[in-house]
């Protein structure tokens, strides 16, 4: 793979998991890379890698990597090589003013209106989903996680019905090659359904010039200063945030309902099920199972970072999924806590933010969006919900996206379902504590400069 234009990357994970001991090929690594992180390792935030590139793993360390300026990837337009080794296909890999002009874009149509509009089709989708699922063994996973994603991510996309399967298809393929600087997958197959994405979208750009919609496609198009946007530049963020919102909001769905049913209180899916105190679960799930598990970054400035020299063009792998277990930040950093994130008097003191989403100028654009799918999806599920099966669960082969390939669940008897709902919705709800997530959505969603926000809820 020598050339390979991720190879750099790929390198430095590799190094990563030779330095935790591990073998990113291993099933056990992939379903519990925590395991790894011994108390010396932790004694130290930052950690520099044999061929040069250097590993965070603390909670403040790679806060000040995601929003420090002297971070970031070294381009400033799309189609250009970054200090990473990689194309710019996307503004994920922009600096500022790339990035900074085509996040401008998309934020435009994340706005608190449209988002929270989705409301009400992400619980019907849920409800469709759960009513054709039989009594008894199933997958949460095939059953549930993944047609409720693409379902929520073609809606914003614009993507027909008819076009949605062979999306979910693509997505996967294409989601594993955003994975290819840590592990070689089939890069042919890839290759063909970044192909079919790029036609599609080429196809949708097209009938949107001539009869512009209220979809995402439409607002990419056609630029806030009445000039229109170069089709590639469409192409590349349609896809981006098809793939990536996509498997992000599976990992997400899977991890709450694998940790609601492995809590044996069950207060979790009590939380859940009042919609006031939901998002105290998902930031627990977010924070507890990471989605992204390392965000790379390149120095483009030389700096210090926590006492450690840093030369401009070093690889930097800040290690979100260990930061958001730090035991400097986090009492009981390995337990599934959703109470943590909850205010019982106004004088409790918040929760430290988890890094789960980012942080700073890169501050995942689509976090507004995947709390609102996740509260609206366990809400749903919490009348009445799956249980978890005696069976073994398994990971999907990626590193920096980490997700469940399956999760055996049963699912309950429908009519019993529907009898303990209508007992539940006659039974008035004590006054729920309040929920500083909920006031963390709420920012997302008001501010189109999620940098900003991110300030605001350090």
């Amino acid at each position: 793979m020598a050339g390979h234009e991720g190879e750099p990357i790929r390198i430095a994970v590799r190094e990563l998991a030779r330095f935790l001991g591990a073998d990113i090929e291993d099933p056990r690594f992939l379903a519990d890379p925590h395991q790894c992180v011994t108390p010396a390792m932790r004694a130290r935030p930052v950690h520099r890698l044999p061929g040069g590139a250097v590993a965070v793993l603390g909670h403040t360390a790679c806060s000040e990597v995601l929003r420090g300026a002297h971070f970031g990837h070294g381009a400033g337009e799309l189609y250009e090589m970054t200090l990473l080794g990689l194309p710019a296909r996307s503004f994920l890999q922009l600096d500022a003013p790339g990035h900074t002009r085509l996040r401008g874009q998309v934020a435009r149509h994340f706005s608190v209106r449209r988002v929270q509009g989705l409301a009400q089709s992400v619980a019907a989708h849920v409800r469709a989903l759960v009513a054709d699922c039989r009594q008894g063994p199933g997958d949460f996973v095939t059953d549930v996680a993944e047609p409720l994603a693409m379902s929520v991510i073609s809606d914003v996309l614009g993507v027909a019905d008819e076009d949605r399967p062979a999306f979910q298809r693509d997505a996967r393929l294409v989601v594993q090659g955003l994975d290819q600087p840590a592990r070689v997958t089939d890069e042919r197959a890839t290759a063909r359904a970044r192909f079919r994405f790029v036609r599609y979208f080429h196809q949708q750009v097209k009938a949107r010039r001539a009869a512009p919609t209220d979809d995402l496609v439409s607002t990419l198009l056609h630029r806030p200063d009445g000039t229109v946007a170069e089709v590639r530049e469409v192409v590349t963020t349609c896809s981006l945030l098809l793939s990536a919102g996509y498997d992000t909001t599976v990992s997400l769905l899977s991890h709450a309902v694998a940790e609601l049913a492995g809590d044996r209180s069950g207060q979790g899916w009590d939380l859940a099920r009042d919609i006031r105190t939901a998002d105290a679960v998902v930031e627990e799930v977010l924070r507890l199972q990471s989605p992204v598990q390392i965000t790379p970054r390149a120095v483009v400035r030389d700096t210090d970072l926590q006492g450690v020299a840093l030369s401009r063009g070093t690889i930097v792998l800040p290690v979100l999924a260990f930061a958001n277990r730090d035991p400097a930040v986090y009492e009981d950093p390995d337990v599934f806590r959703p109470q943590r994130h909850l205010r019982t008097h106004t004088s409790d003191r918040a929760q430290p933010r988890h890094l789960a989403l980012g942080a700073g100028a890169h501050f995942c654009l689509g976090a507004a969006l995947a709390r609102l799918t996740a509260r609206h999806a366990l809400s749903v599920l919490a009348v009445d919900p799956p249980m978890s099966r005696d069976e073994p669960r398994t990971y999907q082969d990626n590193v920096t996206v980490r997700g469940l390939r399956t999760l055996p669940v049963t699912w309950p008897n429908p009519s019993t379902a529907a009898s303990r709902s209508r007992a539940r919705r006659s039974t008035p709800a004590d006054a729920a504590p309040s929920c500083p997530a909920l006031a963390l959505a709420d920012a997302d969603l008001a501010h189109a400069d999620l940098a900003d926000a991110d300030q605001r809820n350090p």
